[in-house]
């Protein structure tokens, strides 16, 4: 009889193990359906020139809809989306197959002002917290609350293509807290890790926005209410056509890591015009930054902490060449 009650435990335990997958929600920035770049030239969808200094976002209200409809309720967590720290780490989920994802732009109205039931002031929050102080600033005071989206930069005021003319959306209120629902194909990147990767398209997300025209903005009606129910009439958050496709074609070389004890290894071969590298936590934080040069090579992290992280590659012009999740 005890080998009769062993026998099956264990192949439950196995079962739910391999059942469980590190979970990546990818929100890639893209204007005219190439990656944004901050300070760029770039062009709206009525063909005005413009340049972003900063476009950041908070993602909250999260359900992951997955295995003929069951509900994943991960709305206690509020994520912050900048243009450098668009991976979102979910966990290790109990999921095989997601569906759809349920949220919303922004706080929720129970966590963004002094009247939210479950708020605390911003200086309630350790450092690095997502709902701690942010650099551009996410918050507005214990009256107003948080910015739900900010984007700002310049764009071209009189048709001769330089960006000249400051503009600015702060955009607030509970009223702009509009959740909506997202149908996504995933990516079973490995037998214990799914990605979904979706487009952010920004230049779609500003649509009939004059920002040649709109100057600072902050607040919670007009171009400020416009933007924000543009997510939901918009095709704002997208998918790919080949959005379950394991490789991106983009992607320049390989990379790969290693870990030993608390050292972390991570190499790289056949990248050129490699120019240097970022390695970010999953706060965003930029944890480590370094030159390096050589199409092969690998560089070491000794004493390292436990946790998830992004390595990525640019050349010497900030564009991005490839970039590897680690998990460590």
């Amino acid at each position: 009889m005890i080998k009769i009650i062993i026998i099956p435990f264990f192949a439950l335990l196995t079962t739910l193990t391999f059942s469980q997958k590190n979970v990546f929600i990818t929100l890639s920035p893209k204007v005219a359906n190439t990656d944004l770049l901050i300070g760029a030239d770039l062009m709206n969808l009525n063909g005005i020139v413009f340049n972003l200094d900063y476009f950041d976002y908070y993602l909250s209200g999260l359900h992951i809809i997955h295995d003929g409809g069951q509900d994943l309720d991960l709305s206690d967590t509020v994520f912050i989306v900048e243009p450098n720290n668009y991976v979102l780490y979910l966990g290790f989920l109990n999921v095989t197959n997601i569906e759809q994802m349920n949220f919303a732009v922004g706080v929720p109205p129970n966590l963004n002002t002094q009247d939210g039931v479950d708020a605390f002031d911003i200086s309630a929050y350790p450092l690095g917290h997502p709902l701690s102080f942010q650099d551009p600033s996410m918050h507005w005071g214990w009256t107003s609350g948080y910015t739900h989206m900010i984007i700002g930069g310049q764009a071209d005021s009189n048709t001769d293509g330089i960006a000249d003319a400051i503009f600015q959306l702060h955009n607030l209120g509970d009223n702009n807290y509009l959740p909506f629902q997202l149908p996504v194909i995933q990516t079973q990147s490995s037998i214990n890790k799914i990605d979904v990767f979706v487009n952010c398209n920004v230049d779609v997300w500003l649509t009939n926005i004059p920002i040649e025209t709109v100057g600072i903005s902050h607040g919670t009606t007009n171009e400020n209410q416009l933007i924000m129910n543009n997510v939901l009439v918009r095709p704002v958050f997208t998918q790919s056509m080949n959005a379950s496709l394991l490789s991106n074609s983009n992607e320049i070389g390989t990379l790969t890591f290693s870990r030993e004890n608390a050292t972390l290894t991570i190499s790289w071969k056949n990248i050129i015009n490699i120019n240097h590298y970022e390695l970010i936590d999953v706060s965003g934080k930029k944890v480590k930054t370094g030159a390096i040069s050589d199409q092969v090579g690998n560089v070491v992290f000794d004493n390292f902490s436990e946790g998830i992280y992004q390595f990525i590659v640019y050349d010497e012009n900030l564009t991005k060449l490839n970039s590897i999740k680690v998990l460590f």
